[in-house]
């Protein structure tokens, strides 16, 4: 299954829909991509009432810093693949990458404050989904993030 795919998406939406969150709204859209130009993976985390689920994003993008189109009530996440892959392993911490601008945040940065536990609930249930293998196998790791085939220099 290709990571943000509509299967891949229902694949882990599945598995989100057996874990109990917080009363909060946010929407996250995740944009991977080779940081050279190429194609982007996006799709999106949606949190409402209490439940999530991943969808595929509405628009593709050739550039993973590509104009975003998006109201802020959408919070975008930009990186590479060497970037996403570096937080997965844990040698780079997230807060690190987007410090040194590494991962590119757009939108009301309030809405990832205030849905930051259900965000945590959310990463912990798709990483040991992937990590057992559902989704695309345990390479992808917790952040869905698709293999590193461009040689990305990380920028």
């Amino acid at each position: 299954m290709e990571i943000g795919s509509e299967d891949w998406c229902t694949a882990m939406s599945v598995v989100l829909a057996e874990v109990e969150l917080p009363e909060v709204q946010a929407t996250v859209e995740q944009r991977i991509g080779d940081g050279n130009g190429g194609p982007v993976v996006a799709y999106r985390l949606v949190i409402d009432g209490g439940r999530a689920h991943l969808e595929p994003a509405t628009e593709r993008f050739d550039d993973v810093d590509g104009d975003d189109g998006n109201d802020d009530s959408v919070v975008v996440m930009s990186q590479s693949r060497t970037t996403a892959e570096a937080v997965r392993r844990g040698e780079l911490g997230a807060l690190a990458a987007l410090q040194a601008g590494l991962i590119k945040v757009s939108g009301d940065v309030r809405v990832l404050i205030a849905a930051a536990e259900a965000l945590a609930v959310v990463d912990a249930a798709l990483g040991a989904a992937l990590a057992h293998g559902d989704g695309n196998g345990a390479a992808d790791g917790r952040t869905g993030v698709p293999p590193d085939d461009a040689g990305d220099d990380g920028g």
